[in-house]
């Protein structure tokens, strides 16, 4: 199988070293600006010199950013640290249940446990599962204890609506579409629901693996113990 996939927004993408490429290219920057400076001197005119005042301003500025950039480093390290106890702290919810902000889910030939929440009694609601490419591939009416307000559970087995098993290793998304009695269209939630097996600490927050995928802390809606 392949590798999970990451449902993470990308604004919360892996952390990098921002500090330490800053750091290099300030000092690339630096000696070509030295060298500029030298040659710019070695070739002054002597009864013209130039006027110093402005490289000198220069260097201070260049001091300042490093200095910047440094306070920049530390403060990563810091969060290392705190992404650490995070870590460890979050490693308590292994084995739990997850409620995740997500409609997309990592189908891997285990069921997918979508729940959706109806803000009123609908007359009709239709739950679709499409591809990565928008394509239906399983539709289903819901019965009519199904259409009450609140939550209700939805389990994906794979199937397809012409027959056969979807492709694994592949994502998939739900989309639940109700209308009321008189015909207006009623616009439900829907959340994913998954085991959380492991904790990640190389996003920009803590986040977790599980079954459907790799969420960020912040998709938790709700976590359940199994």
């Amino acid at each position: 199988m392949s590798d999970l996939v990451s449902f993470i927004p990308a604004s919360q993408g892996g952390s990098g070293s921002g500090a330490i490429s800053a750091s290099a290219t300030l000092a690339d920057n630096f000696n070509t600006f030295l060298n500029i400076l030298t040659a710019q001197i070695q070739n002054q005119d002597p009864l013209e010199p130039m006027d110093s005042s402005q490289f000198t301003q220069q260097l201070v500025q260049f001091s300042g950013v490093e200095q910047q950039i440094r306070a920049n480093q530390q403060l990563e390290t810091l969060i290392s640290a705190t992404r650490s106890n995070a870590g460890a702290a979050l490693s308590g919810y292994l084995g739990a249940e997850a409620e995740l902000s997500s409609a997309g889910a990592h189908y891997r030939g285990d069921p997918i446990k979508w729940r959706y929440a109806l803000p009123k009694d609908a007359a009709t609601t239709t739950i679709t599962v499409t591809n990565q490419k928008g394509n239906v591939v399983y539709a289903k009416t819901a019965a009519p204890g199904e259409l009450t307000a609140g939550s209700h559970d939805f389990t994906w087995d794979g199937e397809l609506s012409g027959g056969g098993t979807a492709d694994s290793d592949e994502v998939y998304y739900i989309n639940v579409v109700a209308t009321d009695a008189n015909g207006a269209t009623i616009t439900p939630s829907h959340t994913l629901r998954a085991v959380i097996t492991g904790v990640d600490l190389t996003f920009d927050e803590p986040a977790f693996t599980t079954t459907a995928g790799i969420f960020s802390y912040s998709q938790v809606v709700r976590l359940n113990k199994v």
